[in-house]
């Protein structure tokens, strides 16, 4: 069961960056600046600095894809409030709606496919969701810093 786990998980990820290169493909965005973009949406304002520290993008990268995103209305950067010598990154909202549409057909089969379960069974997928998440975050920081 645990090898059918993996595999599932794996080929999860591989069809969600298809989607993802689906859905950039119409808004002229990279698999990665929606990633980011994501990202950023999720958390809330950030530094480019805790982004690439988040992503492990390299900050020449980052810089090329942040410029991309502003330039197409999706972020802006303005100085950060505690610290005027900082800057920090936010969505724009209005562009949402667009990115919704787009991935609307997996909202709706999502929301299906959630519906055959309790809402005791939900939150275990949750669970697993997140320390797999938080797995996946982990091992990704040890091979950033070397230790692997």
């Amino acid at each position: 069961m645990l090898r059918r786990v993996q595999t599932g998980l794996r080929r999860l990820t591989h069809e969600l960056h298809r989607l993802n290169d689906v859905v950039g493909s119409r808004i002229e965005l990279l698999p990665g600046d929606l990633e980011v973009l994501d990202m950023i949406g999720r958390r809330g304002s950030l530094s480019p600095r805790d982004i690439s520290t988040a992503t492990g993008i390299h900050p020449a990268t980052l810089t090329g894809m942040l410029d991309r995103l502003e330039r197409g209305g999706w972020m802006t950067r303005r100085p950060d409030a505690t610290d005027r010598r900082k800057i920090v990154v936010e969505v724009v909202t209005e562009r949402g709606p667009e990115v919704a549409r787009l991935y609307a057909p997996m909202s709706k089969a999502l929301n299906q496919i959630c519906s055959d379960y309790s809402d005791e069974e939900l939150a275990r997928i949750v669970e697993f969701l997140d320390r797999a998440g938080g797995a996946a975050e982990s091992v990704s920081q040890t091979m950033r810093d070397g230790d692997v």
